[in-house]
């Protein structure tokens, strides 16, 4: 007698263009999202990097570099929480 398995008494599902559209733009939102963090921490070493060059002939802009530095880093860590909060879910 021949044994039947689980995965052979199911159809896959069917698969369509607006699907695989939804699959393509989840993709192109994740590298999105990828490019602007890391935009987000090259600038944050920017600004330290230029904070620090300038605390002797500029100490207001060091200033402002610093607390960028300090809003930006305390800004990612609240996203952060929330969306773990949430489960890791978008919508």
């Amino acid at each position: 007698m021949k044994q039947i398995y689980d995965f052979e008494k199911r159809t896959p599902p069917v698969l369509n263009e607006q699907m695989l559209l939804a699959e393509l733009e989840r993709r192109k939102l994740r590298i999105q999202t990828t490019i602007a963090v890391l935009a987000g921490f090259l600038l944050m070493i920017a600004a330290v990097l230029l904070g620090y060059s300038a605390i002797d002939w500029y100490p207001i802009l060091s200033l402002l570099c610093f607390g960028y530095i300090i809003t930006a880093a305390t800004g990612g860590g609240v996203i952060a929480i929330v969306y773990s909060c949430k489960g890791g879910k978008t919508t």
